[in-house]
């Protein structure tokens, strides 16, 4: 096989997605999968618009070719990682956290792969739900980040969340930033009991709400009372899958892990090692035995793996509570700084005054500002822009 190096993901996509994407019908009922796959075929080309930029004193120009800004393009999910993390690392509450996994039942997976954002969104609902009766009962309110995770290392697919949460928070007046409980200490036994519980009637209501004309004819019989009270009688006599790690001083690079997998494709450029034109290498690290390992698929089957787990459009993957939910973050953000012997205001002005990423990146890889004119060493000027597509899907 032929090792290539670069812009993987987008060779096989531009060689196999057209034919896929005949032969599978099926897999456009969701405009996500065609509109991101489409914006990352045309990323950093013409098709995506342009700012046309020139010199005041020479006929030198300069067109900086629009990105796509698609999860599923390599190149943006890798900035989008960066600047996530940054932001991050500037707005975020300096203090110790708490990492927790939450992984639902696998028998309730196919749910999952049929109904997609009503049963994500209900993961993220009963996870909070769990976890407020926690910091509640303590009372305190911490800041929470919970991310979606639709893959495992094999790619295949296993839906989790990963959370941040601080270990401690405000008090209930919100004048002290107290840790009631050592070490933001949360106990998994009561965290897996309370989760069940939500979980499991959360579930049951989405079972009831659920149309059936969006369940393929052969999957029918997963909404059946019988089938499902069997379901729930097997779940209830496993062990669910809750970890809670220990204190983390230093969140920032727990962070980056968390945010490579929701921000990036399901799969780094790295780890796809030879394609031939028909059958695609790539290898990961098996979780259990710690050993890596090699696939090989043809480029049809690799497609089909990635695609499923696009996001619909506008699904947020990344959700935030406690101090940190956007409706009141502005308001108690500031005074959970002051707490911590920060200054609020000054850190955001001084994110705030951080000019283009895009221009700052490419000046600490090259050492030179892109825009300067290369000859006569004067900034360049904006002189049109052109635009050739609508408002972008958010990230997060």
């Amino acid at each position: 096989m032929q090792i290539i190096r670069g812009k993987k993901l987008k060779l096989i996509f531009s060689d196999h997605w057209e034919a896929v994407a005949s032969k599978y019908a099926h897999l456009l009922l969701r405009p996500a999968i065609a509109k991101n796959i489409n914006k990352m075929l045309r990323c950093g080309t013409e098709a995506m618009g342009f700012h046309l930029w020139k010199c005041p004193k020479c006929s030198f120009e300069k067109k900086v070719f629009h990105t796509c800004k698609s999860r599923f393009c390599p190149s943006c999910g890798i900035a989008q990682t960066k600047r996530w993390h940054e932001k991050f690392n500037f707005l975020f509450a300096h203090t110790s956290y708490k990492h927790i996994v939450i992984h639902p039942p696998s028998e309730f997976w196919e749910y999952f792969k049929i109904g997609k954002a009503p049963y994500y969104n209900m993961l993220f609902t009963t996870t909070h739900q769990a976890l407020k009766d926690w910091y509640e009962k303590n009372g305190y309110l911490p800041g929470i980040m919970a991310v979606l995770h639709t893959f495992g290392r094999d790619e295949g697919f296993t839906p989790h969340l990963h959370l941040l949460i601080t270990c401690g928070g405000l008090d209930r007046l919100q004048s002290r930033f107290i840790t009631p409980v050592k070490d933001g200490y949360i106990p998994h036994n009561y965290l897996r009991g309370h989760f069940q519980k939500y979980f499991l009637a959360n579930m049951q209501e989405l079972w009831k709400n659920q149309l059936m004309e969006d369940v393929p004819l052969f999957k029918h019989f997963m909404f059946t009372a019988l089938y499902q009270n069997d379901l729930v009688g097997v779940v209830l006599k496993k062990v669910w899958y809750v970890w809670v790690g220990e204190k983390i001083e230093k969140a920032f690079q727990t962070v980056s892990y968390i945010a490579r997998y929701s921000k990036r494709p399901p799969i780094a450029e790295a780890n796809i090692t030879a394609y031939d034109g028909k059958m695609v290498d790539f290898t990961f690290v098996e979780h259990k035995t710690k050993q890596p390992k090699c696939l090989t698929l043809t480029a049809e089957d690799f497609i089909k793996l990635l695609i499923r787990h696009i996001p619909d459009n506008n699904f947020r993957m990344v959700r935030y509570y406690g101090f940190f939910a956007n409706r009141i973050r502005g308001k108690l953000l500031p005074k959970v700084f002051t707490l911590l012997g920060d200054n609020y205001w000054k850190i955001k002005a001084e994110w705030e005054r951080l000019f283009s990423w895009w221009r700052r990146q490419l000046e600490l890889f090259n050492h030179l500002d892109p825009l300067i004119c290369s000859v006569c060493l004067v900034p360049l000027e904006l002189v049109s822009r052109m635009f050739v597509t609508g408002r972008m899907d958010t990230y997060g």
